[in-house]
């Protein structure tokens, strides 16, 4: 078996594309040892060159049937891992998903002196939504606010649907003026047009508050993401009682 053989097999096997395909070498009766580093290689199978053609074709059946077996396996299994993350219903990040994020972002934050944004945002009046139109109506207002934070951050954002109405954003490498920013740009796209049309075509508006908490930084204890969230949470009922549709500023980043 020439180099160049052998030099494809680590190619195919270190390519995204090509990493599972099934391998099978043809060799000459004396070229056993080459066979066997072409196995090591990461060949699945080894065919004697003049072997008896129904042989052959058995054993390459035998490999495509396997090849398609194992995406089976990794369809099932990235699928799984998919529902593991995403929240169903507006294709955010769910909680699972969105805390050892933060808390990577957190610690590369502080390893790198850089600020980041936490916010908590809560759809206001959203029990009376559904009281009023009823939990499907209640969905498409869901969807469509996610649809909105995701139109209007960077893709480096992270934003996921923390539970019920409410959702929590990170903005890493982000200083407390781009946050400010940004946060007025959500509540400001939420409450811009409807977000639902009911039954009887009634256009549903809604609008948000957003507790918002600074985190990262140069020096100091960097404060545990559950401390960073908990003030956001504080922020967020702030904007509550203050009239709601609004913008708060937690007490740990003033």
């Amino acid at each position: 078996m020439e180099r160049r053989g052998f030099w494809l097999i680590s190619d195919l096997r270190a390519r995204d594309a090509t990493r599972t395909c099934g391998i099978v070498v043809v060799h000459g009766q004396q070229d056993r040892r080459e066979a066997l580093m072409a196995l090591d290689l990461g060949a699945n199978d080894l065919i004697t060159r003049g072997a008896d053609p129904e042989e052959m074709a058995l054993r390459l059946r035998t490999q495509m049937r396997r090849k398609k077996e194992s995406d089976q396996l990794k369809q099932t299994f990235d699928e799984g891992l998919r529902l593991a993350t995403i929240d169903s219903l507006t294709g955010l990040y769910n909680r699972r998903y969105a805390l050892p994020h933060l808390e990577k972002i957190a610690k590369e934050s502080h390893e790198n002196g850089q600020h980041f944004a936490l916010m908590l945002v809560d759809i206001d009046r959203f029990k009376l939504v559904n009281d009023s139109y009823g939990h499907a109506v209640g969905d498409d207002v869901l969807v469509e606010v996610a649809h909105r934070m995701r139109d209007n951050l960077r893709g480096m954002d992270l934003v996921a649907r923390f539970g019920g109405e409410e959702f929590l954003v990170c903005m890493p490498m982000t200083t407390l003026m781009e946050a400010r920013a940004a946060a007025e740009r959500l509540r400001a796209a939420i409450c811009a047009r409807p977000v639902a049309i009911s039954a009887d075509s009634t256009p549903i508006t809604v609008s948000a508050s957003i507790g918002l908490a600074m985190g990262g930084g140069i020096g100091g204890q960097a404060p545990k993401v559950s401390d960073l969230i908990a003030i956001a949470d504080q922020a967020l009922y702030g904007a509550k009682a203050e009239g709601r549709n609004q913008v708060a500023l937690g007490s740990y980043a003033a």
